[in-house]
């Protein structure tokens, strides 16, 4: 008796040795998203074309959505993505004319409170010790607190005029408050859009595995013919 595990799936009785026959390479399988939205569409085409398909549970209209949402989430996070490239090189930036203004700024504490006491005062403009150099945190997070630290001691010191004084800080806190929100906003908006590309994506697939069985069902004997006329292709299957 011959056993189907899988519309498309060998016969496991095939040679007459009850050995499963040798199965596609998983690199053969659809392996980008690029390439599932390809089939996905050819599919969703296929469909409407076909009105004797049917399924109880999903209509062609609502894989038609699916399908085209799923194309929305990958152009979006393709959007999304340059985005965050610009982001973290202006974040670059500015952290390097940070660390270049906090070397200044240690001269000016050091002019006023002598060498010897300077690092005592370190703590209230927010540069702290890392890797054997003191600077702001690196962690940019704390780094955007210590810019708060930055304002307060600059001006209780006397320094608000000074080239890296008062004002340079004040610009330069609401350039990386903005820069850093910019890309944790972006950031959030990759996970939302991976974790909506998965749903899409698993919901798609059921259709399309439901699919295949309906047409293997009605077309029996021409049903690797029909896959391909729908969009899937022998490594598909």
């Amino acid at each position: 008796m011959k056993k189907i595990l899988y519309p498309d799936a060998a016969d496991i009785t095939a040679g007459g040795n009850g050995s499963p026959a040798t199965q596609q390479s998983s690199s053969k399988q659809l392996n980008t998203d690029m390439d599932f939205l390809s089939v996905s569409e050819s599919v969703r085409d296929a469909w409407a074309g076909d009105e004797s398909i049917t399924l109880v549970w999903k209509t062609q209209l609502q894989f038609a959505d699916d399908v085209s949402a799923y194309r929305n989430v990958l152009t979006g996070r393709q959007s999304i993505g340059s985005n965050r490239q610009s982001q973290t090189q202006t974040l670059k930036q500015l952290d390097k004319q940070i660390d270049s203004a906090v070397k200044e700024v240690k001269v000016y504490i050091e002019r006023k409170f002598k060498k010897d006491n300077a690092t005592a005062n370190f703590p209230r403009y927010g540069i702290v010790k890392e890797r054997k150099t003191y600077q702001l945190p690196t962690d940019r997070d704390a780094r955007k607190e210590a810019l708060a630290l930055m304002i307060a001691a600059t001006t209780a010191d006397g320094f608000p005029t000074e080239e890296f004084g008062t004002a340079f800080w004040i610009t330069m806190q609401t350039d990386y408050t903005n820069a850093l929100k910019a890309a944790q906003d972006t950031d959030k908006d990759v996970s939302d859009g991976v974790a909506g590309k998965n749903q899409l994506k698993a919901s798609i697939r059921k259709t399309l595995t439901a699919l295949r069985f309906v047409l293997r069902g009605n077309y029996p004997d021409t049903y690797q013919s029909v896959y391909r006329t729908w969009g899937w292709q022998a490594e598909d299957y």
